[in-house]
């Protein structure tokens, strides 16, 4: 017996996947054998066609066991999806490869009173404001040169990092910009070490109350142990592309093999049961789009079957005029994208509020 859908470590919780309801969800669960069995799923009798069985299962816990038993012979498959509850029709903000702010604030601590004289954090406290839109920023512990690194930002803007903790989050995201693909290859060891370091930094400056167990890694292409180092951070959520390089291999897909990926990129969320991972899948990188082509793009995203969740996402250094690929119209291209999903009905929210399970 094998499970069509779902498989194991689905999350369920658009209209795509059932029937939804404020308290579950109704899935027609299908299930693959030989034909002429009898088939329970959860307990009800599964109908069959062709080797295919199905019967329609109510889900209403976080985590829900799905069990297709052989009531003649009592074999027993279990697989184990998820239900987010408050996961339909949101979206989150993250912001890749962050540094530059923290270098230029440091470099006018003794003009800016507020962390939002910094002209680039400044847009994301006006869009936080229009739009009530939480800020999710995964930062590097040093620049590539080597000029600035977070131990010495100064600890002066602390309380208002704190006021501002519940939308405006940090979290590890690499050393640094290069090497690409830092953590392909890394040890277990290393990515430890490089993570606690950045994290004991914003601990000094900025505080608890700014971290989460959500994060991005550098270029999502580590290898099981670098990816593990990452769950045994604290992060329960990590995000990618999930897609195929131009040799039909995963890209910025972790460790996860060709099956998964594809799976995984048709998903909003994935869990790895295994690993205790749960992977988020990127829906527009905001500097790789035209403004004028950002409406077209998120409505054939939202058009696609189980696509309810939108993950946002841009990369910092695109803000900045000395950066060979700088974009004068950034601002307005993070505006754009926030305005298409406030107009179509998506609310803002932190993954943490809609992927991990809290008490009922």
């Amino acid at each position: 017996m094998k499970f069509i859908f779902p498989i194991d470590g689905d999350v369920l919780f658009t209209n795509a996947d059932g029937k939804a309801f404020e308290d579950g969800i109704l899935v027609n669960v299908s299930v693959s054998c030989e034909s002429g069995r009898n088939l329970a799923i959860n307990g009800v009798s599964a109908s069959e066609k062709d080797g295919v069985y199905t019967a329609e299962v109510y889900l209403d816990a976080y985590r829900n066991a799905v069990e297709a038993v052989d009531t003649d012979s009592n074999e027993i498959v279990t697989i184990y999806v998820y239900w987010f509850k408050n996961g339909y029709k949101t979206y989150r903000f993250g912001v890749d490869d962050v540094i530059r702010c923290f270098q230029n604030i440091y470099e006018h601590q003794d003009e800016y009173k507020s962390i939002f004289d910094d002209p680039f954090l400044a847009i994301y406290k006006e869009l936080h404001e229009k739009y009530g839109t939480y800020v999710h920023m995964h930062i590097y512990y040093e620049t590539d040169d080597k000029k600035f690194n977070l131990s010495m930002f100064p600890d002066k803007y602390k309380d208002e990092f704190i006021a501002n903790g519940e939308w405006l989050k940090f979290t590890f995201h690499a050393n640094a910009d290069h090497p690409d693909s830092p953590y392909k290859d890394a040890t277990y060891e290393q990515v430890m070490r490089e993570g606690r370091l950045v994290e004991k930094e914003i601990l000094r400056f900025a505080g608890k109350e700014v971290t989460s167990n959500i994060t991005s890694q550098h270029w999502a292409n580590s290898n099981l142990w670098a990816t593990r180092a990452f769950r045994n951070l604290g992060f329960r959520c990590i995000d990618g592309y999930f897609t195929f390089d131009e040799n039909g291999d995963p890209y910025v897909s972790y460790y996860l093999d060709k099956e998964q990926t594809k799976h995984v990129f048709d998903r909003d969320f994935w869990v790895d049961n295994k690993e205790d991972i749960i992977f988020v899948k990127d829906d527009i990188v905001i500097n790789e789009v035209d403004l004028d082509k950002i409406d077209g793009y998120m409505e054939d995203i939202s058009s696609r079957q189980n696509n309810c969740f939108h993950y946002l996402l841009i990369h910092e250094q695109y803000f900045y005029e000395d950066y060979f690929m700088y974009e004068p119209d950034y601002k307005e291209r993070i505006f754009r994208t926030v305005d298409w999903c406030h107009n179509h009905g998506y609310k803002p929210v932190t993954i943490s509020s809609i992927a991990l399970e809290e008490r009922r």
